[in-house]
């Protein structure tokens, strides 16, 4: 797996995927929240943060997959090296990373409304 490719199965989730460059790095981000993030730790690296349910299941998907090291262990966060995976397990990964920042971006909008909205008729 390269880079471009990478990219390219990050892109292909859909038009609302929005890409930041952050340093050396570059972010895949949907609603506001960061699903992947291409060239961290280092080059040739990845990472994504799935449900911190189902990160056991992400890291069962072969040796290319390790959890991140350090107090984020246990977030959902994996590190992928590019160079020991393959695309269909990327894009298994990229696809759940997205679905899980998909449904905290519409969670964290849906509770500002009810917050809202309970305030104003309260």
């Amino acid at each position: 797996m390269t880079p471009d490719q990478f990219s390219a199965l990050a892109l292909a989730l859909g038009p609302a995927v929005q890409v930041k460059p952050i340093l050396e790095t570059v972010q895949f981000r949907v609603g506001g929240k960061a699903f992947a993030t291409l060239g961290w730790p280092a080059e040739g690296w990845a990472v994504v943060k799935v449900a911190p349910s189902r990160q056991a299941w992400a890291l069962s998907l072969g040796a290319g997959v390790a959890p991140e090291p350090g107090r984020r262990r246990k977030a959902g966060i994996v590190l992928i090296r590019l160079a020991a995976i393959d695309a269909g397990v990327t894009a298994d990964l990229l696809g759940d990373a997205w679905s899980f920042a998909h449904r905290a971006s519409r969670a964290s909008r849906d509770g500002g409304v009810a917050a809202a909205e309970t305030a104003l008729f309260a």
